[in-house]
């Protein structure tokens, strides 16, 4: 193990890797529970889900250590799997598992540009605020998600307003929402799951849920969603919209992927002092090909997109500097695959504190966006607020590419607008209006 890993060239144990590797677990394993939520509201069976994602974010652990031997974990992405539902499942009609059809195709594209000679071209043309102003508005989209799926907002007469707070269901989401900002509050390890687990057992002692007939069980409820891809009917309408559509979905799923990956190396790669003095982190390609093999491999277990966990950073702070990590974060994930049975007690009041939680982080990235130019702040302003209010991930980008074009021409800055980024907005216009 010493020298598969290289323990003693990093400066590590296996102690102290493991340890970090059960930190960063704990730390991440609120998805295992969420996840189902968000995907089983397209009609996919909410135990093959949880199976699928922990089976997926094994394979995508084991990639990362043996391929880079590097300490982050995978799985499936917040932010994507509510693109997986309310976008490709909801908004454009897609069936689940035409969506699943959809999540391998931006895997392979997202594995072909990595795999490419103009990789990093690609990657510094598109600018750095659409990429922050995504995440962000990606964390406000979830975080609305949550008020609304909990009714602690609803929607009267097409205005937001406050839910019923005699609610019992509305109670128990803020009480589960306090206990989780406390516990995040003290820095306790864990404090999303740990703040699920006091929710789910306030549901259970209000008796708005019930306990399962069992709490292990065979894994083998992943036979309802694996290896269901339907590549048939992808194009829903004929011509050149139908065109337009799909490759506007493919390309906001890809870049997405890609930017949080990215996001994520350079982001943890310089707390575990993994950087280079150029800043750049070695084995990156490795780490971005794992991703995306990661994510074809998820949809065909029956999930969505996959990527790196900035949980990570909790194994990183640990000690964490080896695939070690990541290996122990893999087989946690495949024992928790027999816990299939405790899919159906997770509510919506159970898991929205955890979805808030989630959309508040990446909401933070909104404090690297550079608004002091207004044709850099309008795009980025577009971008952030399309997203909740369209309730769409790809319009949200879709709006924030547009404007760019739109203030960089008005602003006289020709140079700023590099072939990738005029053609994407071409494609996003396409998608808009045809």
């Amino acid at each position: 193990m010493k020298k598969m890993f290289r323990l003693t060239e990093n400066h590590t144990t296996c102690r102290t890797e493991i340890s970090a590797g059960l930190t960063t677990f704990f730390a991440m394993a609120y998805i295992i529970f969420l996840n189902p939520v968000f995907l089983s509201s397209t009609g996919m069976d909410a135990s093959g889900i949880l199976v699928a994602t922990c089976l997926s974010a094994a394979l995508g652990c084991f990639l990362c250590a043996f391929f880079s031997n590097k300490p982050f974990a995978m799985a499936s992405g917040m932010g994507m799997n509510a693109f997986f539902a309310y976008t490709l499942c909801g908004r454009c009609g897609y069936t689940w598992q035409q969506a699943l059809a959809l999540t391998a195709i931006s895997g392979v594209i997202f594995l072909l540009l990595v795999l490419s000679p103009l990789r990093e071209k690609i990657i510094a043309a598109i600018p750095a605020n659409l990429k922050y102003a995504i995440s962000a508005g990606i964390g406000l989209f979830l975080t609305v998600i949550g008020l609304l799926d909990t009714g602690i907002i609803t929607m009267t007469q097409g205005y937001p307003a406050l839910g019923d707070l005699h609610d019992a269901s509305v109670q128990i989401a803020l009480a589960g929402l306090a206990i989780t900002a406390v516990l995040l509050v003290c820095k306790v390890k864990g404090s999303l799951i740990l703040g699920m687990a006091a929710t789910v057992l306030l549901s259970l002692l209000c008796g708005q849920t019930a306990l399962p007939q069992q709490v292990i069980g065979a894994p083998s409820a992943i036979g309802r969603v694996f290896c269901k891809l339907d590549f048939t009917g992808l194009l829903q309408s004929d011509g050149l919209s139908g065109i337009a559509a799909l490759a506007a979905l493919l390309l906001s799923m890809t870049m997405v992927d890609l930017f949080d990956t990215l996001g994520f190396l350079i982001g943890t790669g310089a707390r575990a002092g993994l950087l280079e003095e150029d800043g750049s982190l070695p084995g990156t390609g490795r780490v971005l090909i794992a991703d995306a093999s990661a994510t074809v491999l998820g949809a065909l277990c029956g999930t969505s997109t996959v990527t790196c966990y900035a949980e990570s950073a909790a194994g990183i702070a640990a000690g964490g500097r080896t695939g070690l990590t990541a290996l122990t974060v893999g087989i946690c994930f495949l024992l928790a695959a027999f816990f299939s049975p405790l899919a159906g007690i997770m509510t919506a009041a159970a898991t929205a504190p955890a979805m808030i939680i989630v959309g508040m982080y990446l909401l933070m990235e909104i404090k690297r966006v550079d608004f002091s130019q207004m044709d850099d702040a309008i795009p980025a302003f577009a971008t952030i607020v399309t997203m909740p209010f369209a309730y769409s991930i790809t319009t949200g980008i879709a709006a924030g590419f547009l404007s760019y074009v739109l203030c960089k021409l008005a602003a006289r800055k020709w140079r700023a607008l590099n072939v990738p980024v005029v053609l994407l907005a071409l494609v996003f216009l396409l998608y808009l209006c045809l």
